[in-house]
């Protein structure tokens, strides 16, 4: 009865567990045109799909690059946009798959990035959500002389790296109902004294991507057009003033 009992339990967590590894592989709908449009190559940006999806500075080597961990339940495609605009600025800029898209099982995705591309000397690791977790516990263990700062959106760490040397800047919306404004901040002693701190009045969790408008339902909201390019714009100034 004991033995019976025990393969019954072992039973349930195999079945518990593939039932959620095919959830967590599910992603969220997201806006098919507009990524669809970014994941083209153009005069000034190639895009490449393979391990990683790519966007390169067609006319240069570029020097700096930025790595992006996209959130759970999240297709590399639906940040394809944002990331786009990065080389269009002569950053070489990288969108790492998550297995199961599910950033805790790739949590060391970046060294294979900068293994695949050593011409790039300086890195910012940014990631969006539960990909924000999975890039600030990156950070714990990164090469700091290569990895210069970390970037996060609409996320906040799940342990401490006030310690680290190293430059971080959290851009949130006003309005997050998942990543809320309250565990911003209640999370802000795990980050960096010298952390810089970004909130964006009217703005979601989901915009901060292409996601599809059928994932929220609020009002009052900046429109996704001008929550991307104030998020941008900040993203920009981040690299920028670190010397990228």
């Amino acid at each position: 009865m004991l033995k019976k009992v025990l393969l019954g339990f072992v039973a349930l967590i195999v079945l518990v567990v593939g039932a959620t590894a095919v959830w967590m592989s599910i992603p969220f709908s997201y806006n098919q045109q507009q990524t669809s449009d970014a994941l083209i190559s153009s005069a000034t940006v190639t895009v490449s799909q393979g391990d990683f999806l790519v966007f390169s500075p067609a006319q240069n080597i570029p020097q700096s690059g930025i790595i992006f961990y996209p959130g759970g339940k999240t297709s590399a495609a639906t940040f394809a946009p944002f990331m786009r605009r990065f080389a269009e600025q002569d950053y070489l800029a990288v969108i790492a798959p998550m297995p199961l898209k599910t950033a805790f099982l790739g949590i060391n995705k970046a060294d294979d990035v900068m293994a695949a591309y050593p011409a790039v000397k300086q890195w910012v690791i940014a990631g969006h959500s539960l990909g924000g977790v999975g890039a600030t516990e990156y950070i714990k263990g990164a090469d700091l002389t290569k990895v210069k700062g970390l970037l996060l959106l609409a996320s906040y760490p799940a342990s401490d790296i006030s310690g680290l040397n190293v430059a971080v800047m959290s851009i949130s919306g006003a309005k997050d109902l998942q990543s809320t404004p309250a565990k911003i901040s209640a999370n802000a002693p795990k980050l960096p004294a010298t952390t810089e701190y970004v909130v964006i009045e009217n703005a979601n969790h989901w915009q901060f991507g292409s996601y599809s408008a059928d994932n929220t339902k609020q009002q009052g909201l900046l429109s996704p057009d001008v929550q991307a390019e104030q998020v941008f714009s900040h993203s920009l100034g981040f690299l920028q003033g670190l010397g990228f």
